[in-house]
């Protein structure tokens, strides 16, 4: 018995000692589970992949609506957008922000990018055109009659987006020496009485509130607002008159994914993306 006596003590504490090992192993097991998920879900969070897209303020609608396509056939990727004036977003560009594509309305803000090293080279993707519009109750009276004898007229307040800042204002002013070309005088007494923002996107509000009794956008831009329940009247302008804008892609030489700029870039000229800028409003290349 005195035997038995020693051994049992000895088993008991030999029996403590394991189990306090095991139960030390799995406490150990658990912590690196839980600090090795997190150092993964770190590696994943500093590796995801965001796109800035700079677009001009016209194409908000199509551009997010393929990105939507863009990032269902690339999970984990995200887009930043950043809908401006042309001319403000190349300001931005040449002042170091960070972009990856650039979605100009024109063709001259990415030749100059280009000139200074920023891009290689850009492509037309789409067109549009330039219309007006009036608040709905349509103060000035304007149609389309008489749209050019209205925007000569000094008591009707005219929109129009900035030239040099935005392309929408260069498309304008080009309209408006189309229409000094036919009536001698015309572009002074235009743009003598003409009030300035710095993107066409701001001349809709102006429009709505009754501050202006016309205005000059892109006629996507019109048909959008249109469709989303605008109070504004569309007035076509003459053709003989109306400039063509073309709305540009590039990819900047400073992004760090150029296998995924490619492949935005070839969803935005495929049949998909091409069925969405016509939906809304622009006439994509053929």
């Amino acid at each position: 018995m005195k035997a038995n006596t020693k051994i049992v003590p000895a088993i008991s504490s030999a029996m403590f000692k394991f189990v306090h090992y095991k139960a030390l192993i799995f406490y150990i097991g658990l912590f690196l589970t839980f600090t090795g998920f997190a150092v993964i879900t770190n590696i994943f969070s500093a590796n995801a992949v965001t796109l800035k897209i700079m677009a001009a303020d016209a194409l908000p609608k199509p551009i997010t609506e393929i990105g939507n396509i863009f990032k269902k056939e690339h999970p984990g990727v995200k887009i930043d957008y950043d809908f401006l004036g042309a001319g403000v977003l190349k300001g931005d560009i040449e002042e170091g922000a960070p972009c990856d594509i650039f979605l100009s309305a024109n063709k001259k803000f990415q030749r100059q990018l280009e000139r200074k090293g920023f891009l290689n080279s850009y492509k037309v993707f789409a067109y549009d055109y330039l219309a007006a519009a009036t608040p709905y109750n349509n103060p000035a009276r304007v149609t389309k009659s008489n749209l050019i004898q209205k925007l000569m007229d000094a008591n009707v307040t005219l929109a129009t987006s900035s030239p040099h800042a935005d392309p929408a204002g260069d498309y304008t002013w080009a309209m408006f020496r189309i229409i000094n070309q036919r009536f001698p005088g015309a572009f002074k007494k235009i743009t003598n009485h003409t009030n300035h923002l710095i993107d066409a996107a701001m001349i809709m509000p102006v429009l709505e509130s009754g501050n202006a009794d016309l205005g000059i956008l892109y006629e996507s831009q019109l048909f959008e607002l249109k469709r989303s329940g605008a109070k504004i009247n569309i007035i076509p302008i003459p053709k003989k008159y109306n400039t063509k804008a073309e709305f540009t892609a590039s990819i900047l030489n400073q992004s760090r994914y150029k296998t995924l700029d490619k492949n935005f870039m070839q969803l935005l000229f495929s049949k998909k993306g091409k069925k969405i800028l016509k939906y809304w409003g622009f006439s994509p290349v053929r």
